[in-house]
């Protein structure tokens, strides 16, 4: 027995590499398409720890000493990793994949000054507000894609990009909270003052696609400044939200065939006096279910997407992602 375990593991281990690098392991024979598309492809490489060593981690402190510096790794967590009090900083060049469906951490992760660096299957909280209170943050980095990812109660939001971060994808992600009692539920924010124009503008190149902002989510899915944002093909069933876009100064946005179920305000103008109004611009194929809709914003062209992408229509969207968004419905687990 003592040699069994290790084995399982190992073997649970070599099936979820196959799957992610093209072999038998991939659990979905009709699933879509899991590739990186978007921000995160153009004007340089996200390839994460793509021709280094592969490592596993099964504890909090051999996770801290593999993501330090910049050597390309693959990293594989096996099971919730509590990263206590103190913010784990990762280096450039790391791939991290959670083994099998409950991989994951409770704490802090901080990106600053990196880049190249791709995390799938992984689940993230921070409901003691380490570090500010993320689960991730993204300052002055680049070339980052999260996918297949479950974000759970966080102290502040669950998910921040700031600091002039750029070429940025979020794919087939969930964003949940499960705290009723908190006033503070919040996902995503994108450039997080409006006094940052020197270091923002031109930068946040952000796109959001087939992510499910689902129970007790306020409001941030996303929160934009500065920025070109690319949502589409999203699920937004957070019906409680007071709304789910935010436009902020001088950033724009671009809202393709997403599904608002239940959502009375899909996006609204968060500009203060003091700075140009933002853009939104939107497709005729986003589907709204709330009887007492409001679109306050004014239908703007925004910006060209400059990579290849497919819209799924927007009818299949709630179908699709509620079945295949979030941690184990990708290629990372055999079953």
């Amino acid at each position: 027995m003592r040699g069994f375990l290790p084995f399982l593991l190992m073997s649970a281990l070599l099936c979820c590499l196959a799957g992610l690098f093209g072999g038998a392991g991939v659990c979905y024979a009709n699933s879509p398409d899991f590739s990186l598309i978007g921000f995160a492809t153009v004007g340089g490489h996200t390839t994460g720890g793509a021709g280094g060593k592969t490592n596993i981690v099964t504890k909090p402190e051999e996770f801290r000493a593999c993501v330090t510096g910049d050597e390309p790794l693959v990293i594989l967590v096996s099971g919730t990793l509590d990263l206590g009090a103190n913010t784990v900083k990762i280096g450039s060049n790391k791939t991290i994949i959670g083994v099998g469906t409950n991989a994951g951490f409770i704490g802090h992760l901080y990106f600053q000054g990196v880049s190249n660096v791709v995390m799938r299957n992984l689940s993230f909280a921070n409901p003691n507000g380490v570090g500010g209170g993320d689960s991730l943050t993204l300052h002055s980095s680049h070339h980052v894609w999260v996918d297949h990812c479950d974000f759970w109660d966080c102290a502040d939001g669950q998910f921040d990009i700031t600091h002039g971060s750029d070429f940025i994808t979020i794919s087939w992600c969930r964003f949940n909270y499960t705290n009723t009692a908190s006033d503070h539920r919040l996902s995503m924010l994108i450039g997080n003052k409006d006094t940052l124009a020197a270091e923002d503008a031109g930068k946040l190149h952000v796109t959001l696609h087939h992510n499910w902002f689902g129970d007790l989510v306020q409001d941030r899915a996303p929160r934009m400044r500065f920025g070109q944002v690319h949502v589409f093909n999203n699920y937004y069933s957070a019906t409680n939200s007071g709304t789910c876009i935010g436009v902020g100064c001088e950033s724009q946005v671009l809202v393709e065939s997403c599904y608002f179920d239940g959502v009375k305000r899909p996006w609204r103008y968060r500009s203060s006096p003091c700075r140009p109004q933002g853009q939104i611009q939107w497709n005729d194929d986003n589907v709204f279910t709330h009887p007492k809709l409001v679109l306050e914003c004014r239908n703007t062209p925004a910006f060209r997407p400059p990579f290849v992408y497919k819209l799924d229509p927007g009818k299949q969207v709630k179908e699709i992602v509620t079945k295949y968004a979030g941690v184990g419905k990708g290629p990372f687990a055999c079953e």
